[in-house]
């Protein structure tokens, strides 16, 4: 018999930190349960957003006020299982062992309550008092499906609250009945595993009698992961030695998958409770089904799917530009940067340009975060909300998958078209790192509302319509090629398309706001220091004269290969801060804004196609930086700078054959 000692966490041994919280309730459930609705309305807008340590997922925490105590509230991402197979899963993992909550809220879908209860059976072997909040029983009714709320809470050991988180009922009974669960022992209902898994368990118990069960059970499935988070090296070692020899012979001997055994008993549980605790009758057919079945259609739902990107790029592009015209012409050119302009113009060169540079960051800061990311994120909440994001990454999953992607991609690479810093926020939404480094790649080269602003300003005015639609077939020509080829060569974890198709739904507009500033408010505070400082230096080092000697020193680039006039490369170091302004640069530079009498048509297509491919802007390095980490984004920065320097050379070459 081994002796473990207390290092492998239990119950009373977690590992949680010192806090100056009274107690730390833990939201979990499946994506697309209403978990992040409830949170949202239970904290309001105080809430904050940051990585969990050594990982780019995001984690929201807020701050509730209940009976005298101050509660943290802590939203973890959707996850289907405690497993290994993407990082939401691993964090979520690591988050319940190492910070270890007071209470896990484990929100539940009435309607799909089989498939949820997967994950609820892993987390009562955590011994974390637990409550569940059954969500959406309305719209399970709608279905025809009744769930006894009483006989799941005697089943399961745990107190259940029905909840509609939309509408905001049962939110409060949810959050008192937590805090009634702080510090109870709960005689949970226990998982049944087969014969074969309860011997090898059995066996576990004989040698480690100090560990706790769901230790075991993760060192029997080999999820080395989870038992050194829980146990120090000799004995993580040590129970994962005897764990891995109990597998193989269990797999030798009887012809069995642990991890599938283990995985059809945890199902046929949750099978076992749905069938006691779950009433069907039949519903009238609805319009709701008539709709889904045209939205999942082959035929009719990709022509819809069509239609509503279509509808989405075009109220983007529509929306934010008008937005971003009037903030831009209406209020901070007139109001803010001319009479800053004419306050600095004694000044020092270095203070006045630190000043107006620093105006003009907040003006591009304004000018994107609130026409486009709040447009976006209103029409991504709406399509949330309502169940129809699910409908068109399962309709696009194929086409995804050529890419090295996952259906969910579809999305933020569509509204990529309407500025590139939202598009690579959401790809939160991807299930593995892999995914993530793909998506924010392949977004970062989507031609933005900034860069059509060059393509049509400058080659649709002055070379033509068609020239102008054929940088987008090249661009889109890059994206295809680059998907393809990182699908194939990019090392990392595939994700397989695992979704559940929720409902269709009537999203609910104080939802849709609330989530809207939400996920908005991200960019202010992740994008806008940046844009500040950015701004602010480019300013200084204008001041000082060292944009010309720059110039000076790329001439042998901008002119010997590229054909470029030197100037040229001063409007691209500009448009580093916002795509648009090179334009307004160069005319600036060139003294004029009829850019045909300055330029070739080959120069404009050139430095448009250049403007589209080469570094993203300041905005966008920052959310990559904050997505992926700073390595990653120097290696899109090094590669577009490359590509655009390619491509550039290319159109120099063959560009006076076609133009």
């Amino acid at each position: 018999m081994i002796r473990i000692s207390s290092s492998c966490c239990t119950s009373e041994s977690g590992g949680k930190n010192k806090s100056p919280y009274d107690m730390t309730i833990a939201f979990i459930g499946n994506p697309s349960v209403g978990k992040s609705v409830f949170f949202s309305r239970l904290t309001g807008v105080g809430v904050e957003v940051s990585n969990y340590p050594g990982t780019t997922v995001a984690l929201k925490r807020g701050i509730v006020k209940a009976r005298g105590k101050t509660i943290e509230v802590v939203d973890l991402p959707g996850i289907y299982s405690l497993g290994t197979t993407n990082e939401d899963e691993k964090v979520t993992k690591r988050f319940l062992i190492e910070d270890r909550p007071d209470i896990i809220v484990n929100v539940l879908d009435a309607s799909r309550l089989e498939r949820n209860l997967y994950l609820t059976l892993q987390l009562l072997e955590l011994d974390i008092p637990m409550v569940i909040a059954l969500n959406q029983v309305d719209l399970a009714a709608d279905l025809g499906i009744l769930v006894d709320a009483d006989g799941l809470s005697e089943l399961l050991g745990l107190p259940v609250v029905p909840t509609v988180a939309t509408r905001g009922i049962g939110l409060d009974d949810v959050m008192l009945v937590a805090l009634a669960e702080q510090g109870k022992t709960q005689e949970h209902h226990r998982v049944g595993y087969s014969q074969l898994i309860r011997q090898a368990l059995s066996s576990l118990d004989y040698a480690f009698p100090n560990v706790p069960p769901s230790v075991k059970t993760a060192a029997l499935l080999d999820d080395a992961e989870f038992v050194d988070l829980c146990c120090m090296p000799p004995e993580a070692n040590a129970l994962l030695s005897s764990a891995r020899r109990l597998r193989k012979n269990l797999e030798m001997e009887h012809g069995i998958s642990v991890p599938e055994t283990v995985a059809r008993d945890l199902y046929g549980e949750a099978g076992y409770i749905v069938d006691s605790v779950v009433s069907r009758f039949e519903p009238k057919k609805s319009l709701r089904e008539k709709i889904d079945a045209i939205l999942t259609s082959p035929n009719f739902g990709i022509a819809v799917l069509i239609s509503a990107l279509l509808l989405t790029f075009l109220l983007v592009f529509r929306v934010g530009g008008f937005l971003e015209t009037w903030i831009v012409d209406e209020v901070f050119e007139p109001y803010v940067i001319q009479p800053a302009e004419a306050v600095t113009s004694d000044m020092p060169p270095i203070l006045g340009n630190l000043i107006v540079y620093s105006l003009r960051g907040v003006e591009a800061g304004f000018a994107i975060a609130i026409p486009y990311i709040a447009v976006f994120y209103a029409i991504l909440s709406i399509f949330e909300d309502s169940g129809y994001l699910t409908r068109a990454a399962f309709l696009l999953d194929n086409l995804a998958h050529k890419l090295g992607l996952h259906g969910r991609a579809v999305i933020p690479l569509v509204l990529g078209f309407g500025c590139n810093v939202p598009a690579i926020m959401a790809v939160h939404a991807l299930g593995t790192r892999r995914e993530k480094r793909i998506a924010s790649v392949l977004i970062s080269l989507v031609p933005c509302s900034a860069r059509t602003v060059i393509i049509l300003g400058l080659v649709g005015t002055f070379v033509g319509f068609w020239p102008a639609v054929s940088i987008y077939v090249l661009e889109m020509f890059i994206i295809v090629s680059l998907g393809w080829i990182l699908g194939r060569s990019l090392p990392g974890q595939k994700s397989g398309f695992i979704m559940e198709m929720t409902p269709l739904r009537k999203p609910e507009l104080k939802s849709t706001i609330k989530k809207t500033w939400m996920k908005s408010r991200e960019f202010v505070y992740i994008a806008f220091p940046l844009l500040l400082i950015g701004s602010a230096f480019l300013g200084v080092v204008d001041a000082l004269g060292l944009l010309s000697i720059f110039q000076d020193f790329v001439e042998p680039i901008s002119v010997g290969l590229l054909g470029l006039p030197s100037f040229v490369v001063t409007a691209l170091v500009f448009g580093i801060l916002r795509k648009e302004m090179a334009l307004q640069i160069l005319a600036v530079l060139a003294g004029t804004a009829n850019f045909a009498a300055i330029l070739t048509p080959v120069q404009m297509y050139q430095f448009a196609v250049i403007t589209t491919i080469y570094i993203p802007c300041v905005a966008t390095i920052a959310v990559l930086k904050h997505e992926l980490g700073t390595k990653d984004t120097a290696l899109i920065v090094s590669f577009t700078t490359l590509l655009a320097l390619g491509m550039g050379i290319l159109i120099r070459v063959f560009g006076p054959s076609f133009l």
